[in-house]
């Protein structure tokens, strides 16, 4: 089943009218949830598939569709400024699978979110901009976005405002293939420790020859973050 926003898409709003498709229990017996987002030219619907590889009762697994298959249109290397106004849509849509869960009795600490690719790059937005106790972070093939990532780690948000909030010691983990010819590793590790100076528990994996893929191990990392919450 979907859930599909009534509102008209815009110029302002590009991800807006689409879906947020969903998997696993149904929100009256769900306790725990996965916020799952698809890489560019991927859709919910397949980034969906991967449930079967998560063997877990009572959750639910939501996955917000991007219009025209890709969150943002400038690599994650550009300015904040060349993905506006799609990335703030973008995040609006996983604010919207939060409502969701939350509408469910289901609060952010037991919500994991996971993205592959640029659905990685926008879970870690997500959670950095909205730091708080989530479930688990798990970012596969992906990076925090912006130029310069080091001048993140003091304060997290990409234009210079320092909060007092942090991210309680949610679990993170930054998983890529060392190889991989999208995401730069020392993009992956640099992320990883913006997430630490901002409270997480953080780690990062590199892997040889792993290409842009997901492994097994990377699958083992997402259902312990889901063991976890049981």
């Amino acid at each position: 089943m979907a859930r599909r926003p009534t509102a008209p898409r815009s110029a302002t709003d590009p991800h807006e009218g689409q879906e947020i498709a969903t998997g696993g229990a149904p929100p009256q017996v769900a306790d725990a949830a996965v916020v799952m987002l698809h890489g560019r030219g991927s859709k919910a619907r397949h980034v969906l598939t991967l449930v079967d590889e998560f063997l877990h009762r009572g959750v639910m697994y939501l996955a917000p569709q991007a219009a025209g298959s890709s969150w943002y249109p400038a690599p994650a290397t550009s300015s904040i400024e060349r993905n506006e106004p799609w990335l703030s849509s973008a995040l609006s849509r996983v604010s919207a699978a939060l409502d969701i869960a939350g509408d469910a009795g289901i609060p952010p600490g037991r919500v994991v979110l996971f993205g592959f690719s640029q659905g990685a790059c926008l879970a870690a937005e997500f959670a950095v901009r909205n730091p708080r106790r989530y479930g688990g972070l798990v970012a596969l093939s992906g990076s925090l976005l912006g130029p310069d990532l080091g001048s993140r780690t003091h304060d997290g948000d990409h234009d210079g405002h320092v909060s007092d909030d942090n991210l309680d010691g949610t679990p993170v983990f930054f998983g890529s293939g060392r190889d991989d010819s999208r995401v730069d590793p020392e993009r992956v590790e640099a992320s990883a420790r913006v997430f630490a100076a901002l409270g997480a528990d953080a780690t990062s994996r590199l892997y040889e020859g792993l290409g842009h893929a997901i492994n097994d191990d990377e699958i083992r990392v997402i259902n312990s973050f889901i063991e976890r919450l049981g």
